[in-house]
Formats: C-alpha cells, sequence, structure tokens
C-alpha cells in the first residue's frame, strides 16, 4: 500500500550552533515514520517529511523530547528581537569593560600575550589559550559538548561519580591531540618555510574569519549569509555515532576539536606552522590547549545549564560575540603594520598634537674607506620604540645603533618590511645592524607581530 508522503516545518528556539542542527535531526528521525529531517540553524527552524505511519511528530510531542536541551518549537515564527534592548545595552556594557581593561593593561605593558608568534614563549601560548578559552572556543566547543552531554548523561544513567568519565577523556583528548598534531605542524613548516609576509596574510584571512564569527555571535543578520562551520556530515558522525556509549570515543571526539575552526585556535596553528620545530610547535600547542582547559571544563559540567538557559545563552553569545569581533580587528590591525601597510595606528598620528616626535637622519659621515654612509639611533623599552618617526636617504648605507634598555615579548624581534628582510633580534644593551635602504617610501618598524606602536620611516 502506497504511504503519502506529509511535510511540516517548526521554527525552533534555542539552536545556536552547528551541532544543534544534528541533535535535533537526530531525535526526531528516531521516530516511526519519519522520513528525512532538515535543521537549519541559519533559519532557526526544521523541516520534516514523515508518511501515514508516523507517530509522535506532533509539536508537543517534540518539544517534551527536546525541552531538557532548551530547544522549544512552534508553527509560527519566532519574534527575532527576543533580545531586548535593554539586556543589549546591559552586555555591550560589559564587553564594554572588558576591553577597556585590556587596553589599560596593554599600554602599561603588562599584558603582552595577547597574540603569538612563532617567537612567543610558552606563557604567552597559555594566555592565549585562556583568552580563547572564554570566548570563540567556549562557542564553538561548548555547542558540541552541549549535543553530547545529554547522550554522555543517559549512557552513564544518571551516575553522579561515572558520569564526569566522558568529559575527562574529551579534554584528554584534546590535550594530546594538541601536542601530537602541533608537532606535526611543525615537521610541515619546516618544509614550506613560511616568511613573515605570507604568515602575516594568513593571519589576516583567519582574522576576517574571526570577525565573521563574532558578528553571528553577536546577531547580526547580514553576517548570517556566510556560513563557517565544520562540515555538517563531520557533525553528524561525531553527535549520529552509534558507538557514542564507547569509552573511548569522547576521547577521540576531544582529539578531533583540533580541526573545528576556532580563530583563536588557527592563529596558534600558525604561528606553531612557522617554527619548522616539531618540538617547539608541539609545546606551544600543548600550552594553548591548556589555557583553554579551565574554560572548556567548566563547560563540560555545566554546558546544558548554560545553554538551556535562553537568557543567559543569548547574553554569553552577544558579549562573546563582541569581544571576538574587537580581538579580531585588533589582530588584523597589527598584521598591517607588519606588512607595512596603512592602518588604524596611523590614525592615532594623525590626531596626535605632539610635534617632537620626528628625528631627521641627516649625520653623513665617512668610514675608514671614505664611503658615505648614515646613523640611525633609536631605542627599545619595553613595548616601545622610539623614536616614532625617521627620515633616511635612499642608497647611503645606514649603521642602525639600536639600544635595548628592557624591551619586552616580541618588542625584542623587530621588522620592517621592505626597509630590511628577515627579523631582527635584540639583545639587552647596544645592537648595531647595517643595510642600505634601496627604493623611497614610507616604511614601518614594529615587532615580529605587529603590536608594537610603529615608528614610521620616510626614506627620501
Amino acid at each position: 500500500m502506497n504511504k503519502q508522503k506529509k511535510h511540516i516545518t517548526y521554527y525552533v528556539h534555542g539552536m545556536h550552533c552547528a551541532s544543534c542542527e544534528s541533535l535535533i535531526e537526530k531525535t526526531i528521525k528516531g521516530k516511526e515514520g519519519v522520513v528525512e529531517v532538515n535543521a537549519s540553524l541559519k533559519h532557526k527552524r526544521v523541516e520534516i517529511h514523515f508518511n501515514d505511519t508516523a507517530r509522535a511528530v506532533n509539536i508537543n510531542d517534540i518539544n517534551n523530547d527536546l525541552k531538557e536541551l532548551g530547544y522549544t518549537f512552534s508553527k509560527d515564527k519566532p519574534d527575532v528581537n527576543t533580545f531586548s534592548n535593554i539586556q543589549k545595552s546591559r552586555s555591550l556594557i560589559i564587553a564594554a569593560v572588558v576591553i577597556l581593561i585590556f587596553i589599560i593593561i596593554e599600554r602599561n605593558g603588562a599584558l603582552r600575550s595577547f597574540s603569538v608568534s612563532r617567537e612567543s614563549d610558552l606563557f604567552s601560548f597559555f594566555i592565549f589559550g585562556l583568552a580563547a578559552g572564554i570566548s570563540s572556543c567556549a562557542a564553538l566547543v561548548g555547542g558540541l559538548l552541549l549535543s553530547l552531554s545529554k547522550q554522555w548523561t543517559d549512557a552513564y544513567g544518571g551516575n553522579k561519580t561515572k558520569i564526569h568519565i566522558p568529559f575527562i577523556t574529551f579534554n584528554l583528548g584534546r590535550l594530546l591531540s594538541f601536542a601530537l598534531l602541533g608537532g606535526l605542524l611543525g615537521i610541515l613548516g619546516s618544509v614550506l618555510k613560511f616568511s613573515i609576509e605570507s604568515t602575516a596574510v594568513l593571519t589576516i584571512f583567519i582574522s576576517l574569519i574571526m570577525l565573521i564569527l563574532g558578528l553571528q555571535m553577536a546577531g547580526v543578520h547580514l553576517a548570517n549569509k556566510i556560513t563557517i562551520r565544520p562540515p555538517k556530515s563531520l557533525v553528524n558522525n561525531i553527535v549520529n555515532g552509534s558507538s557514542i556509549k564507547g569509552k573511548y570515543v569522547p576521547f577521540l571526539i576531544g582529539g578531533a576539536t583540533f580541526f573545528i575552526p576556532c580563530g583563536f585556535t588557527l592563529i596558534a596553528q600558525t604561528s606553531a606552522l612557522n617554527t619548522g620545530d616539531i618540538y617547539k610547535s608541539a609545546a606551544m600547542m600543548t600550552a594553548f590547549s591548556l589555557g583553554t582547559l579551565p574554560a572548556l571544563a567548566v563547560l563540560s559540567f555545566t554546558s546544558i545549564k548554560l545553554h538551556t538557559n535562553t537568557n543567559l545563552s543569548v547574553k554569553f553569545n552577544y558579549i562573546v560575540g563582541i569581544l571576538v569581533v574587537f580581538f579580531a580587528i585588533y589582530t588584523f590591525n597589527s598584521q598591517l603594520n607588519v606588512l607595512g601597510a596603512p592602518s588604524l595606528n596611523d590614525l592615532k598620528k594623525v590626531f596626535d598634537s605632539k610635534q617632537n616626535y620626528l628625528s631627521y637622519i641627516d649625520n653623513s659621515q665617512n668610514d675608514l674607506n671614505n664611503k658615505e654612509f648614515q646613523v640611525m639611533q633609536m631605542e627599545a623599552s619595553e613595548f616601545e620604540y622610539y623614536p616614532k618617526e625617521i627620515i633616511l636617504k635612499v642608497g647611503i648605507p645606514v649603521k642602525w645603533e639600536f639600544y635595548n634598555r628592557g624591551a619586552v615579548g616580541c618588542a625584542n624581534a623587530v621588522s620592517a618590511r621592505g626597509l630590511y628582510s628577515g627579523i631582527i633580534s635584540l639583545k639587552r644593551g647596544m645592537n648595531v645592524f647595517e643595510f642600505t635602504p634601496k627604493n623611497t617610501g614610507t616604511y614601518k618598524i614594529t615587532c615580529s607581530m605587529g603590536m608594537v606602536e610603529p615608528v614610521t620611516v620616510r626614506v627620501i
């Protein structure tokens, strides 16, 4: 007997990640008579195709099945403005306070570990991991944990002692994979040999990904037209795995988070790749993953409570989204400095009323061979270079006297694309280098990560 195929669409409140799609599809597909289910995070809805034998596909039954995970189904399209202007303003103030604190700390030189490069130490990668753990990694990996936590809870029958086992093995798998795959990145980097310019371009691309993800989390609908997510087939295999109760499955899933496109993770991976050293890159990624561990450990045990509380979940995503947008712009701007391109730092100089920045290097001298050269004198102190502006003459060799009074972090690694090649490492005290400016133009001297306020060099 032919069974007529029917179709119904329900709108879903509470979806926030790609894993939500797979979890909803898996639950509804298990019902008798259901032929096909398509959940859409973008449109916040689920389409169900079923035949005459379908049972329990009405909205009340589906709500009962998924209410514990914070999903609410309705026949009518929900109001998209559920996040009130007052709530949005309060969340914006919280994000602004966090950004202000970051700027104050950054300017006082107390925090130089927000961004990382191949020259960064392990502590910097750990701090960078902490930032990732409370921002985009928390949102992306936290969404995956939400999808799996209910299944893991059911697998142990609510046993409060054993229920922690899958979450512990999940995080252990993540730590181990970041160490092993981080080492492989070092091997790959030793073969590819990335330049500082190519690294900067790649980091800019990653920053754009971070920017889009941040705007999506902040609820900017225009950003939702761009899809950045793990392959749906991969998510489905993780969430729908028949052996999800196996004791090794959480370990393997934790290891697979190495490939989830979190912007912070991508920046750390790029830095590890550029070391060209298996041991150094493995240590970097291990330190980074240890930094993400505290936040993800909390999320492991509170993921359902966080995301089933609608107001809390919306506020969390909005605040984190704003922070991710800020840090994406921050990273994007720093890489423009590395490339010597116009950046936000140039705007600061336009509006700066101080007139004592310019240092005209017009002290041409003759060496023992009666060849003309010019002397460029600079200082490095904590996280700044002086003077802020310098003029050189094209074609005349430069004797660069760079006195290091105590540079910190990446300020010890100096870069000036186009003025000279490579990265110069500063030692404490006087450093002397030589180069010849070959072309007229404007160049920037900054650290290898572009975080130090650039010194502008005009070659005439």
